[in-house]
């Protein structure tokens, strides 16, 4: 009887520590999987996210290049502090030397921003894709990036909640 008791009880926890982390929606502390990563992927990114009634709040922290620079592909991700309107209302966010404008809209499991950014004559455009795993426990973002000086990128980072 005490065996049933305490595998009834490991099922439980287990059950409500699973139904904890998708019921978050995209909230938490998440890691890039290092183990999916690419080479040019930022250095130790860790991203919390804050959902709430005005939008979504994105705090990063990464190593900074060696040289400096953040490649234009991770624009965005690669900034201390940025907040997003999920309603698909433009928002405004000062991210290095560019001023961004950003539309998000969050659909269930997945969450959708165009945005463009400036900087003197210079403009990026991108689109972040975020998908949250069915289990709430793993994000994946993809990336997509061009500027007026025909440069192109994409990729996609996979992060695990922490």
């Amino acid at each position: 009887m005490k065996t049933i008791r305490l595998l009834s009880l490991v099922f439980l926890i287990a059950s409500i520590s699973t139904v904890s982390a998708k019921d978050e929606g995209f909230s938490g502390r998440w890691m890039l999987d290092k183990s999916e990563a690419s080479d040019n992927a930022p250095a130790n990114l860790e991203i919390r996210i804050k959902q709430d009634g005005s939008g979504v709040t994105i705090e990063s922290t990464f190593k900074e290049p060696d040289n400096g620079i953040v490649p234009l592909l991770y624009l965005g991700v690669m900034t201390s502090k940025m907040h997003l309107s999920v309603d698909g209302g433009a928002q405004q966010n000062q991210i290095g030397p560019f001023q961004m404008a950003s539309k998000t809209t969050l659909n269930g499991n997945q969450m959708d921003t165009e945005w463009t950014a400036a900087v003197k004559d210079d403009r990026v455009q991108g689109h972040w894709t975020h998908t949250l795993s069915d289990d709430g426990k793993h994000m994946t973002l993809e990336i997509k990036e061009s500027s007026t000086e025909g440069q192109t990128a994409q990729a996609t980072l996979h992060f695990v909640r922490k």
